[in-house]
């Protein structure tokens, strides 16, 4: 699977922290395989050309993949398969999904939505657009142009956005009353700001953000130790990266196959550049 990262323009880079256009073209005759893990990231697809299904905890057994897709924090692993994929996906910085659109993440109930469903006609037509246009440039234009239409009216850059960049520098190790602090608000306030931006507590996004970084870690390291990850990534022990390992993933760490397609979706290692 090739992966390009397109240049974020510069009037979206306060929202968007990279634009993905991947191409697993039909020709190879292989299916493609992957077990996506939980993660802490939102993202807004365009899947344009795509065979690809998907299996979830909600889903009986697997099902087509929406075409336009809203992914919100991810609480549980997502099983896809396929032989083609093209698609331009946009990768929000935290919280700024809800800055663009005001669309609390409680709506979404830890599921992959149709983003035609969601955001309407004007998504609709855009996506049509997307369909008809040449060029892959023409394609990304349109989608920038859609993002930049509601720059003007997003949420502007508070000191709970401020929190959240805190927070993922930290990899999700700054105690809840720190976070409270730098946001300038109360506990009960904090609580439900995390509710409206990610769809859970700053506990649960935190432990998150940890589980994310750690086996993010071990697939672009895999010569350290769990034990070596477990201090890295913030852990009290090795026990703690395995307790959040069975509540995320549901296998033990060390069960995690570094020759198999199982990481998270966006994790490029291989075949990755910048446009």
């Amino acid at each position: 699977m090739n992966i390009t990262f397109h240049k974020v323009h510069p009037a979206l880079s306060e929202f968007v922290e990279a634009i993905l256009c991947v191409n697993r073209a039909s020709d190879d005759a292989t299916e493609y395989i992957q077990t996506s893990l939980p993660n802490h990231e939102c993202y807004l697809s365009f899947e344009y050309e795509t065979d690809f299904l998907v299996r979830s905890v909600k889903t009986n057994g697997f099902v087509q993949a929406h075409t336009t897709t809203i992914i919100p924090p991810q609480l549980d692993k997502t099983e896809l398969k396929g032989s083609t994929m093209k698609a331009i996906m946009v990768k929000f910085r935290s919280g700024s999904f809800f800055r663009l659109f005001k669309i609390p993440m409680p709506l979404f109930k830890n599921d992959c939505y149709n983003a035609r469903d969601v955001l309407h006609k004007d998504f609709a037509d855009l996506f049509e657009w997307i369909l008809n246009a040449e060029t892959l440039s023409d394609k990304i234009r349109l989608v920038e142009s859609f993002l930049l239409a509601r720059v003007a009216a997003a949420t502007p850059y508070l000191p709970i956005d401020y929190a959240f960049e805190k927070l993922l520098r930290s990899n999700g190790n700054i105690p809840i009353n720190d976070i409270a602090s730098i946001a300038c608000m109360s506990i009960r306030q904090l609580q439900r700001k995390f509710l409206d931006h990610f769809g859970m507590s700053p506990k649960h996004y935190s432990k998150l953000v940890r589980f994310t970084t750690a086996y993010r870690m071990r697939t672009s390291f895999p010569e350290l130790t769990w034990g070596e990850i477990s201090m890295r990534c913030g852990y009290y022990d090795q026990m703690h990266l395995i307790k959040d390992f069975r509540t995320f993933a549901a296998f033990n760490p060390g069960d995690l196959n570094m020759n198999s397609n199982t990481s998270n979706l966006l994790l490029f290692p291989e075949g990755s550049h910048l446009a």
